[in-house]
Formats: C-alpha cells, sequence, structure tokens
C-alpha cells in the first residue's frame, strides 16, 4: 500500500511540474504565482515585528559593546592607577634630587645621597647623575665613569624635555629586569647639562599589576608610545595581543585580537597623559558577553524562523487547499480535450466552495462543447459528403470530356494537329486524376503528393507518343488541395515538353519531391539533354502554373542528362 501511495505522490508532483513547463504555465513575472503572491503579502505583515526583533537585537548588542567597553576601561585604569603612581613617585623623587647641593657635580657625599634615595624607594634599584656626555659622575651602585651616552633611554632623554620612561632591559648592576626613568637637568641657559635616571624594578611593577589586576580577571599591560611593553600580568599573552598594534587607534572603541590558541580577546585602552604611556586591558571574548551573544543570535534567529515556519506553512497550505484541486481540474480539462465530455469531476465535492463552483462552470461548459461538437460534426459530415460528391461529379465530367477527345482526336487528318489534340487530352486526364485522388480521400481537404505523383506517372507513361519510363521516388508530403491541380498540370506540362524533346530511344525520368524546410522541391532527372525545351518561351504553361504556385522551374542541363528542380512555399506536412 506504501508504494502504490508514493507512486501517487510522484505522480501528482511530476503533473504539477508538468503545469508550469508550458510556456502558458511558466510565471511570467516574479508574482505571477499564488505560492509567491501570498508568501509576499505574509512577509510584508510580519516585516515590522521582524525588524523590530532586529533593531533591538543590534541595540543589545550595541549597548553590550559599550558596557564591555567601560568594563575593560574600568580594568585598565584600574590596573594602571598604582603604576602611574611609582612613575611619579620616581620622577618626584628625581625632582628632589636634582636640587641637592653638589649633586650634579658629583660631590663626595653625592653616593651616599643617592644611595639613601634608592633604599627609600621599595621600586628602586639605583640612582644615577650623569653628565652632558652621559657618562656617570656619581651613582648608588654604579661606578663613576661609565658611558650610558649610546643607550637607546639616554638618547631618548637627551632630547626630551622633561621626565622620560625607556623601555624593560636587563639591568648590568643588579642583573635584573628593570625601567630606566630619566630626568634631564638644564644650565641657567636652558641648555642640556645631564641627567638624573632611576632604575625601576620591572618584576616589583609587575607583581603590583598583578595584585591590582589578577590574570584570572582580565589580562593588563602597559605600553610605551613607541609600542614597547613595560609591564603586564601575563607578559606571553599580552604580547601575542598588543605587539605589533597600533594601540592609539583603539582609544574610545574595542578591539579584538586572537591568542596563540585563537581563542578571541576583546580590549580597551586609556591613555596616560602625564607619562605617555597607554595602558590595555583585555578579556576574553566569550567571557565578557557570555549571554550577549545568545539574546542577540535569538533576536536574529527568531524573524528567519519565523519566516521559514511562514513559507513551509503557506507552501503546505495552497498545496492542500488550491493546488491539489487546480491539478484536479487541469485532469478533469484533460479528459474533456479529448472529448470525453461525459465525464463528471465527483471530486470536486470535497473542495473548498470557491473550487465547487468553479468545477460545476467547467462541467456545464463541458455538456454545452459536447452538444454544440455535435452539432458542429454532423455539419462538417455533411459538407465532406458534399464535397467528395462534387469531386466525384466533376471527375466523371472530366471522364466524358476525355472519352470525347479521344472520339473526335481519332478523325483529325493533321499530324501536328492530332499530337496537340491528344496533348489536351492528357491535361484534361491530368485533372480528372486529381479530382479523382480527392472523391477517394477521406477529407478532400488535402493531397498526398506520393500517391499524386505516382498516378500522374502511370499516366504520362501511357498516354505520351514517345516512350517514357517515369520513377517515383517521393517522400509522403501533404499539401492543401488548391496546390493538387497547378501541381499536377505543371508536371504535366514539364512531361509533355521531354516527351516532345527528340530522340529514339526511351527517355527516363526520375521524379522526386522533398520539404525542405518551407518549401517544397520537385526534383526530376532526365536521362537526356532537354535543351531550350523547357525555357519559358517553349513551356510557357509549366512556367506559368509554376507562378501560380510562387515558385520557379529550373534547368540544369549537363550532356548525358539534366536535371529539373521546381521549388515553391507550401504549409506541408510529411508522413
Amino acid at each position: 500500500m506504501w508504494w502504490v501511495r508514493g507512486e501517487a505522490a510522484r505522480a501528482r508532483n511530476r503533473e504539477r511540474v508538468a503545469i508550469f513547463a508550458s510556456a502558458v504555465g511558466h510565471p511570467r513575472h516574479l508574482l505571477d504565482s499564488v505560492r509567491r503572491g501570498l508568501i509576499l503579502v505574509i512577509l510584508i505583515a510580519i516585516a515590522p515585528i521582524a525588524s523590530a526583533s532586529m533593531l533591538q537585537g543590534v541595540i543589545q548588542l550595541r549597548r553590550a559593546a559599550e558596557e564591555a567597553q567601560h568594563k575593560l576601561l574600568q580594568g585598565a585604569i584600574a590596573g594602571a592607577a598604582s603604576q602611574q603612581n611609582v612613575f611619579t613617585s620616581a620622577e618626584n623623587v628625581l625632582q628632589a634630587l636634582k636640587n641637592i647641593p653638589g649633586l650634579r657635580t658629583g660631590a663626595p657625599e653625592c653616593g651616599a645621597t643617592l644611595y639613601g634615595a634608592a633604599l627609600s624607594l621599595p621600586f628602586s634599584s639605583n640612582i644615577a647623575v650623569l653628565n652632558a656626555q652621559g657618562r656617570v659622575i656619581c651613582s648608588a651602585l654604579t661606578q663613576q665613569g661609565t658611558d650610558m651616552s649610546q643607550r637607546p633611554w639616554w638618547r631618548k632623554a637627551a632630547v626630551s624635555k622633561g621626565f622620560t620612561l625607556g623601555e624593560r632591559m636587563i639591568s648590568p648592576v643588579s642583573r635584573s629586569e628593570v625601567i630606566i626613568g630619566t630626568l634631564p637637568l638644564f644650565a641657567a641657559d636652558q641648555s642640556f647639562d645631564g641627567a638624573l635616571s632611576i632604575a625601576i624594578d620591572a618584576s616589583w611593577l609587575d607583581n603590583l599589576l598583578k595584585r591590582d589586576a589578577p590574570p584570572g580577571q582580565g589580562v593588563a599591560a602597559l605600553i610605551d608610545r613607541d609600542g614597547q611593553q613595560l609591564v603586564s600580568n601575563a607578559p606571553a599573552i599580552s604580547r601575542r595581543l598588543f605587539a605589533g598594534e597600533d594601540l592609539a587607534a583603539y582609544v574610545g572603541k574595542l578591539g579584538e585580537r586572537e591568542d596563540v590558541s585563537r581563542r578571541s580577546w576583546s580590549f580597551a585602552v586609556a591613555t596616560i597623559d602625564r607619562h605617555g604611556l597607554i595602558v590595555a586591558f583585555a578579556l576574553p571574548t566569550d567571557e565578557l558577553f557570555k549571554w550577549t551573544t545568545f539574546h542577540v543570535a535569538v533576536s536574529f534567529i527568531l524573524p528567519v524562523f519565523m519566516v521559514i515556519f511562514t513559507i513551509v506553512a503557506i507552501w503546505l497550505a495552497t498545496d492542500r487547499m488550491v493546488l491539489q484541486w487546480l491539478l484536479y481540474l487541469r485532469r478533469v480539462t484533460a479528459v474533456y480535450a479529448q472529448g470525453h465530455y461525459g465525464f463528471r469531476p465527483s471530486r470536486m465535492d470535497q473542495a473548498p466552495s470557491e473550487f465547487r463552483v468553479l468545477g460545476h462552470a467547467i462541467e456545464d461548459m463541458a455538456s454545452a462543447i459536447r452538444e454544440r461538437d455535435g452539432r458542429l460534426r454532423e455539419g462538417i459530415a455533411e459538407k465532406t459528403a458534399l464535397v467528395r460528391e462534387i469531386h466525384h461529379r466533376v471527375k466523371n465530367s472530366l471522364q466524358v470530356v476525355v472519352s470525347l477527345l479521344s472520339l473526335y482526336g481519332s478523325s483529325v487528318k493533321g499530324e501536328e494537329d492530332r499530337r496537340r489534340f491528344e496533348q489536351l487530352r492528357i491535361r484534361v486526364n491530368a485533372l480528372a486524376v486529381v479530382h479523382r485522388i480527392l472523391y477517394e480521400s477521406q477529407d478532400g481537404s488535402q493531397v498526398r503528393t506520393r500517391e499524386l505523383l505516382r498516378e500522374l506517372a502511370a499516366l504520362l507513361e501511357s498516354a505520351l507518343d514517345r516512350a517514357v519510363l517515369i520513377t517515383v521516388e517521393s517522400d509522403d508530403v501533404i499539401v492543401p488541395t488548391d496546390f493538387a491541380v497547378p501541381l499536377a498540370l505543371m508536371l504535366t506540362e514539364i512531361g509533355i515538353a521531354l516527351a516532345g524533346a527528340g530522340g529514339s530511344q526511351p527517355t527516363r525520368i526520375s521524379i522526386r519531391a522533398v520539404g525542405e524546410g518551407g518549401f517544397m522541391v520537385v526534383r526530376m532527372q532526365v536521362s537526356e539533354p532537354v535543351g531550350e525545351e523547357l525555357g519559358e518561351a517553349r513551356a510557357p504553361l509549366a512556367h506559368g502554373f509554376a507562378s501560380q504556385l510562387g515558385g520557379t522551374i529550373t534547368t540544369t542541363s549537363a550532356p548525358t542528362g539534366a536535371q529539373v528542380d521546381v521549388r515553391f512555399p507550401v504549409h506541408f506536412r510529411t508522413r
């Protein structure tokens, strides 16, 4: 049973596809379809709801992004506050030391003073005074005379007007990572006169940042204006996230990068204007947004599912309520098209009221067509009988004429007159052949060229005064009856002309009629040259009948024979 149902469903699908396979059933434009029209109307109806849901999702996503940025900025500022205090303390210490008498000149008590200042700062590992050439003249730990002029932090401080921070580096004194803070010194004439430098313990700063911003709560990093990372609570991750980035371009907006494990991180940055530093704070994107992504996705997916369910519902509803009855009505009209007007569409009693009305209207139309068809068939049968009777009587009349011509032709004395009298009898006999063929056909409205050519060939072989052997190899082309008479008379004239071309040997003629495009071509192969016998001057009747058909006669001669082509337009059928 399931196999039968499956076959029935597949048959309905094939029939449904066949409706749109023809030019009539194919939609002329996008909305020329019940399904598409209903879908468009419903989509327009639910468009405001879907748009509002999506807009809500966009607003929620934007609000979540703003909250995330605010949260990241708060984390960045909180983590950088203690770092800023350290750098400010270092700068204040250097500002105080530069005013101590004898410190710039390297007085004997200079080293003790700097050593005491370094011990008072928990984050400092060394303090030194350098002259304008970058040589150490006084230091808490470093020996005097050490040349620092080639160090990057010194070249940076030599062209600065205020406190600067160098990159993170290994201290040659303490053998630990330090950040050099430098305060340039100026003489009375504002010329560069050396600098005070302090080595800030980088690991102390890292621990301080880890205390204020634990790595489990986010990745924080302090970066100078050159992109060098100074302090971080997770150096490996922060280098991956912030290295090579122009972080100044992310001020006021969220950034996003991936770590080594391809995990996505969102970050925000803030600037510390006093020392030209940038603080960056990052959190995993999935932790930062959490349920926001789900809510936004629901805001976008819900309208999509709404549209999909609407399309599916309309598709099924139109199939059950509209298309199945259209298919049934199509089958009913196909039955009526085959002439079974007595069929009654009984299934329409189960259809919706609109289709029941349409089904009854089609049934009434079929009844009216059946009655009219019966009357038309009776009229056509009567007309056909009358036409056949006319052809029969014309054929009998022409045969009487042929008999009279034969009777009177035997008493004609002149050879030329007798020959012309015989040709006239052949022409009339050809007309009789045409009417006989029309009488014997079923409806008398068309002629088969193969039968016509064979009858004419037999007539010409027996009637011409010269031995002629005619063979017919023709397609069974069907032409209208109004082509039959001029075609038969034209071929008769050509046969008479070829028989009068002279010669003692029997003439062989092969006739073939074929349809080529919208033309019919009658090609005759003659076994001997014809010369000018088929010229318009020698065979005017043949050319006249060809013109009546709208065609031409073309002769191609050769020493051993000739080819005669008759070509004229016709709407034909081939069997």
